[in-house]
């Protein structure tokens, strides 16, 4: 091949990923690895051929002990680069998995002691490559953070970790890592018996390096209780809970997601034919999987997901800073805002309509951040720091100050503009107005504000410390650098904005409307409730649309249904107006399309009596009726221009709506069934 490049920058070496530094005084040597092209140390071939020079030079070296550490000051390893996948043949990626392999089994077996020292997230490739030494410690830092990720993106740990993970914590423990993807903080990880020791940051090296001069190699226990190691050991133990695992993940998942089952039956074949066989079985397993529609849609949405933080800034204005931030409406909604907002760092300022509603949204700030720390999402030291950043009151004391102002008041045009008045007689000219509304258009709440330009659309997903979306919502009059504001703060936040156009229902509601105004169309023509739900839990949806109709509150849903409805010259099924006028108004409400009993729930007769249906019966083709009806209006979104692209599209559908991830959202199931 012809190049320009100058003949010198041919020439030049390209700079090592991994580096081996000979023993110090106490004979402990390291390995430090540092891409300097990659900020966070992803896995690519030179990084692996880097580290097995190293392992080779340690090797010969033999050392007194190893440290396997990153020369990054809070970044220690993450996975492989998955764009790789896309569009490798199964052989090379394959090929790939029994090369990372060989190396960290070079690693695992050198004849020293070796310790990784954590100061960062271990993730995916990063936590296989930690497996492989004898002993981890781990920076006590909330940047810390240890999994297996991979089956979140339709493949699995392919580099040892469905071999090792099992024999270090035990089986139990192993499959619920590898088959959440779950993520552990420090002190998680500990519990959980993935590190051995958690050292404040300043000493990680000098933990790590006792723990390599006074341990010497260790050997697999299964884990750290009789119970799980006889569930790892033990095949008659063992074949039992990996056949109630197994229902468990196929009741989860109806089959749709391959990664899961895969990732079973390597622990399974590695457990009772021994590593070799279990290696195998996971390289092949990985390079089949890689090459699978689904890996190849979960990995271009994670993608998706990640370039977003920076595309849905594009074509706003700048946005300003925001260190104070004003919440009215402490409901569940409103105190999850606040909680959001302070756990990002933010003082909050909450108001309700008296000191009781206060008190209580202020106890669900509270509850709602001990529960994160208990799960070892924050620190205690930084949970308590959260709710102290959180105060309160019955009027607008405070809200001078404030940058943004997020109102999650009752979904209703007057009590919103009266929200708006009431905010605009204190809060400065330069302050943000982000209204929390999952239906009423952004230039009705505003048509009667001194400053209509800085009202924007902020619309949060229940429960919204779990839902990752924000659908941030432009008006016609918004100021572009208002809209970047509050794109910045839900980036901030940890969420994921997209941004839409105004109108009723935006894009979120008027999709999910269109599916559920489907199904109760269905219901009337005789289809059985319990057919449509199982029809489209079965299909992948998380939840069929009259369970999630009685979940939302039918009075709510009524709400939303005829803001959309009325605007496109439509009338909201009658069956809705039937329910709530009889005292049906949701689970917890008086039931709806279900009656509840504790845990238990069965479909409501008086639905059938009310549309007239003596014998409700099933129907083919249910699920994709609905799903079709829901990627129809999404088009009609995108071609009015409420969606500014497909790509934002999908991300909503599948973050806020839960549309099956495994179908890549409606846009890319669109172009599926097109190309077929």
């Amino acid at each position: 091949m012809i190049t320009s490049a100058p003949p010198e920058t041919m020439a030049t070496p390209a700079a090592r990923s991994v580096t081996f530094v000979a023993a110090d005084a106490s004979g402990v040597a390291r390995i430090v690895i540092d891409r300097p092209d990659d900020p966070v140390n992803s896995i690519d071939a030179k990084l692996l051929e880097d580290l097995a020079a190293a392992v080779t030079a340690a090797r010969d070296a033999r050392p007194r002990g190893l440290i396997l550490m990153s020369g990054k000051s809070d970044q220690f390893m993450a996975g492989a680069d998955v764009r790789q996948l896309l569009g490798a043949p199964a052989p090379d990626v394959e090929r790939a998995s029994r090369g990372m392999q060989q190396v960290l089994g070079e690693l695992e077996a050198l004849p020293f002691t070796t310790v990784a020292a954590v100061n960062g997230p271990a993730i995916g490739g990063g936590l296989e490559l930690i497996l492989a030494c004898d002993r981890r410690v781990a920076a006590d830092a909330p940047h810390v953070r240890i999994g297996a990720t991979e089956v979140r993106l339709g493949i699995l740990p392919a580099a040892g970790g469905t071999q090792r993970l099992p024999r270090l914590i035990g089986l139990p423990r192993a499959l619920d890592l590898i088959l959440t993807g779950r993520l552990l903080s420090p002190r998680r990880a500990l519990r959980a018996g993935v590190v051995d020791e958690i050292v404040h940051p300043a000493a990680l090296l000098r933990a790590a390096s006792d723990n390599a001069l006074r341990f010497g190699k260790r050997k697999p226990s299964g884990g750290a209780t009789p119970a799980e190691r006889a569930a790892t050991w033990l095949a008659p133990v063992r074949a039992y809970a990996l056949s109630k695992v197994r229902s468990s993940v196929m009741k989860e998942t109806h089959g749709k997601y391959p990664a899961p089952l895969r990732a079973l039956e390597a622990v399974a074949t590695g457990l009772a034919k021994g590593v070799r066989a279990g290696l195998d079985a996971e390289a092949r397993a990985f390079g089949e999987l890689a090459s699978t529609d689904t890996a190849h849609r979960l990995i271009a949405l994670t993608l998706l997901t990640l370039r977003q933080r920076k595309a849905a800034l594009e074509g706003l204005g700048t946005p300003r800073p925001v260190r104070n931030v004003g919440v009215v409406g402490l409901g569940f909604m409103g105190s999850g805002i606040a909680q959001g907002a302070a756990a990002a760092g933010m003082v909050v300022r909450g108001r309700d309509r008296d000191a009781a509603a206060v008190a209580k949204g202020l106890s669900t700030v509270r509850t709602l951040t001990t529960d994160a720390a208990k799960k070892g999402v924050f620190e205690r030291r930084e949970a308590a720091r959260i709710v102290a950043r959180v105060s309160g009151g019955a009027d607008l004391a405070g809200f001078a100050n404030a940058d943004l102002v997020i109102e999650a008041v009752f979904e209703d045009i007057a009590t919103k503009r009266n929200v708006v008045a009431e905010l605009e007689r204190v809060i400065r000219d330069d302050a943000v107005i982000a209204t929390n509304t999952s239906a009423l258009p952004i230039r009705e709440i505003a048509a009667e504000a001194r400053k209509a330009e800085r009202i924007v659309g902020m619309h949060f997903f229940s429960p919204v410390h779990k839902m990752p979306l924000v659908e941030v919502v432009r008006a016609d009059r918004s100021d572009p650098s208002a809209v970047a504001t509050v794109v910045q703060t839900a980036i901030a936040m940890g969420k994921t904005p997209i941004v839409v156009g105004d109108g009723p229902g935006f894009y979120t509601t008027r999709v999910i409307t269109a599916m559920i105004g489907e199904a109760f169309a269905m219901v009337a023509q005789g289809i059985a409730i319990d057919a449509i739900d199982r029809a489209m839990t079965d299909f992948g949806w998380p939840v069929g649309p009259l369970k999630l109709a009685d979940e939302v509150g039918l009075e709510v849903g009524a709400h939303a249904a005829e803001t959309v409805a009325t605007a496109r010259g439509a009338s909201v099924p009658p069956i809705l107006g039937q329910l709530i006028a009889q005292g049906f108004k949701g689970k917890g409400r008086g039931g709806g399309f279900y009656l509840y009993e504790g845990k238990k729930q069965r479909v409501n007769p008086r639905v059938y009596e009310m549309v007239g249906i003596t014998a409700p019966s099933g129907a083919s083709g249910i699920a994709e009726s609905l799903t079709s009806a829901f990627v129809t209006e999404a088009r009609r979104c995108l071609d009015e221009g409420i969606l500014r692209s497909a790509d934002e599209g999908d991300l909503g559908a599948v973050l806020g709506l839960g549309f099956p991830p495994f179908l890549g959202g409606p846009f890319t199931y669109a172009r599926a069934k097109g190309a077929r």
